[in-house]
């Protein structure tokens, strides 16, 4: 998240446009492929032949969109990051945009973490369908794949960074130091009980998935778990 950049750091979506595979329908068929099996299996363990396969597509077309596995795992991950620039880039930037006024009240910091960690908890808590990308995600966080630098980037290091300058501010101190960026990091490791825990965290909570009163009380001890950060 998926969403904070230092402040001398170059804001996500301020770069140049991300290279995108052709949009046609095969083209998408195998973008999705591959990544519902990074997701699955990672980049190690996850094969071309696998893809093609679940793609309904030969090796030959593969090679003709993508190059090879790396190409089409950066594929994945561009992908990713796009459509993170086009559904939170707005509050993320916006978001930056006035920690770094310095002249964000600590109730105002506070009211925009809230904001980010309802958006991240909707996403994790997304259908399997729409959750695909946050599964990448979260795969490359535990294995790296040649597309992890550029989630690094444009994803998890400034999505850190933004809530422990938030959380600085909303603890009403001028800028974020050690325990804030632990707390950031504290923070939105905990979502992870309900994406990549999730095969051991259902069957405790005796859900079968996650609906939207799941989803509704996720969010709201996340809130609960911010307010311990931030009093």
């Amino acid at each position: 998240m998926e969403s904070a950049a230092a402040a001398t750091a170059t804001p996500p979506g301020t770069r140049a446009p991300l290279h995108q595979p052709a949009p046609d329908a095969t083209a998408r068929r195998i973008l999705e492929a591959g990544m519902r099996a990074f997701a699955r299996e990672g980049y190690a363990g996850a094969t071309t032949r696998m893809i093609a396969a679940a793609a309904g597509v030969t090796l030959p077309v593969i090679a003709y969109h993508y190059g090879n596995k790396e190409g089409l795992h950066r594929a994945c991950a561009e992908a990713i990051v796009g459509s993170y620039r086009e559904h939170m880039l707005p509050l993320v930037l916006g978001a930056r945009r006035a920690a770094d006024t310095q002249s964000l009240s600590s109730s105002a910091a506070a009211v925009l973490l809230g904001q980010l960690l309802d958006a991240l908890v909707s996403a994790i808590a997304a259908d399997p369908e729409q959750r695909l990308g946050t599964d990448f995600v979260l795969r490359e966080m535990t294995e790296q794949g040649p597309g992890f630098s550029l989630l690094y980037q444009e994803l998890w290091q400034p999505g850190i960074l933004l809530v422990a300058d938030l959380l600085a501010i909303a603890r009403g101190h001028q800028s974020a130091g050690e325990q804030e960026r632990t707390g950031a990091l504290m923070l939105l490791a905990s979502l992870t009980a309900f994406t990549t825990q999730a095969p051991i965290s259902l069957p405790v909570m005796g859900w079968q998935d996650l609906g939207e009163s799941h989803r509704s009380n996720i969010a709201a001890l996340a809130r609960q778990l911010l307010a311990g950060l931030i009093a």
